[in-house]
């Protein structure tokens, strides 16, 4: 079976900054993968490189199969696709960032409904219909002719996870998404995190929430200084750390 994503020998510098060192990874259909490490261990990075936001200094992702950035020539041979292609495969992976990212100038149905006639060109009607179903499926039906500046933080992230859901992504990836929140509102987007993964959703999620990693998540990895160190079953990986360094971050993030 094809990997829903492939990462194959994945490098990537600043300035003299090594952030990526050679990393290899495949992720399931379906499957939900937990990255986790210290600040600075490319986390962010890793998942910037998977929808080209950071281009990769050497290596290649594929989204089932495609290889993203490229395009394969006739001899099989890749090339670097232009922007207008790679806009295209851009919409086929859903982003979450730490920070909300909302247009503060439309209300929580229009944020949606703005994103689906910019990225696939729908008309009015039929984004609307997509949009309220997708604004009830994170809980915020009754939100939505609010505006941002009127949300919590936990709600707003709700929404822009509402607006990747109805772009209706092959891989969704979540950088820190809960990290903006203030405590109490972490558990309302963890939540809806936890549904998503229970549909069947190809997700890979940077996070620091341990317990949601434990609980949620098919898969962990931990990567240090760019490279990844350890990697296991969810349980086998909290349970069960091998190497010293993982062990060490453990105990630090439970304290």
């Amino acid at each position: 079976m094809t990997s829903a994503v492939k990462i194959k020998n994945l490098h990537k510098s600043f300035g003299s900054l090594k952030v990526l060192r050679g990393i290899d990874l495949d992720v399931a259909q379906g499957e939900v993968v937990c990255i986790l490490g210290a600040s600075g261990s490319g986390k962010s990075t890793l998942l910037r490189c998977i929808n080209q936001l950071s281009i990769p200094d050497e290596g290649t992702v594929y989204i089932n199969g495609d290889p993203i950035g490229n395009l394969l020539s006739e001899t099989g041979e890749l090339k670097k696709a232009n922007q207008t292609t790679l806009a295209s495969q851009r919409s086929r992976i859903g982003y979450v960032f730490q920070q909300f990212n909302l247009w503060p100038h439309r209300t929580v149905l229009g944020n949606v409904i703005e994103a689906l006639k910019i990225v696939k060109k729908m008309n009015n009607a039929d984004a609307e219909k997509i949009a309220i179903d997708r604004i009830t499926e994170v809980g915020l039906l009754d939100w939505k002719d609010e505006y941002p500046d009127t949300l919590s933080g936990g709600q707003q992230q709700r929404v822009a996870i509402a607006r990747m859901l109805a772009m209706e992504p092959e891989v969704m990836l979540f950088d820190e998404p809960t990290s903006a929140l203030d405590p109490e509102r972490v558990g309302e987007v963890i939540e809806v995190m936890k549904e998503l993964a229970e549909k069947g959703h190809t997700m890979i999620i940077a996070t620091h929430e341990l317990n949601f990693g434990r609980d949620t998540a098919d898969r962990a990895i931990f990567i240090d200084e760019g490279v990844i160190v350890e990697q296991a079953s969810a349980q086998e990986f909290f349970s069960h750390p091998k190497s010293e360094r993982l062990q060490s971050f453990l105990k630090r993030m439970s304290m």
